[in-house]
């Protein structure tokens, strides 16, 4: 998922509706805002877990690489 306070930032920033000095900060307020209420609505992120979760962290997962060449089946 991605950081909630860098959409903001950039949307503000698209809109020119907020002083380039104040950005971060208001950012910063509606995103807690908004984390908040989806947490209360029960819309939290899961955790993930397995090769999926070691990837969206930037992790390896063990064994995703593909196989080598001389070690692949073929159909012929």
């Amino acid at each position: 998922m991605r950081d909630l306070r860098y959409e903001m930032t950039a949307a503000l920033a698209g809109e020119g509706l907020v002083d380039a000095a104040q950005r971060e900060r208001v950012a910063e307020v509606c995103a807690g805002v908004a984390e908040r209420y989806c947490a209360e609505l029960g819309h939290t992120p899961a955790i993930r877990s397995g090769e999926i979760g070691e990837l969206a962290h930037g992790e390896p997962a063990a064994g995703w690489a593909p196989t080598a060449p001389e070690e692949t089946q073929r159909a012929w």
